[in-house]
């Protein structure tokens, strides 16, 4: 998967773009909800995902891109500390 269809499929999901860290990270925000896709993702047939809750600062990762509703359900559910990580 390249950039471009990855940036796709994350709009499609729901997720605004953040280009700030463009080359280096994918960002992709809701409310305070982020998903990171880093660099790697785009060179790989199954990348993993970091969703980030910033306010109750609890991750979680994923393989499939969820929906911003969908990524809440999953860090309430399984979400952790990062250095739990």
């Amino acid at each position: 998967m390249n950039q471009e269809e990855l940036e796709q499929r994350l709009t499609r999901a729901g997720w605004n773009l953040d280009g700030s860290f463009s080359g280096y990270l994918l960002i992709g925000y809701a409310d305070d909800l982020s998903l990171l896709a880093p660099e790697e993702a785009y060179e790989t047939h199954a990348p993993t995902f970091e969703i980030i809750d910033h306010e109750r600062n609890v991750t979680y990762w994923v393989t499939e891109i969820p929906t911003p509703q969908q990524a809440k359900q999953l860090l309430e559910e399984h979400g952790e500390l990062p250095e739990e990580v």
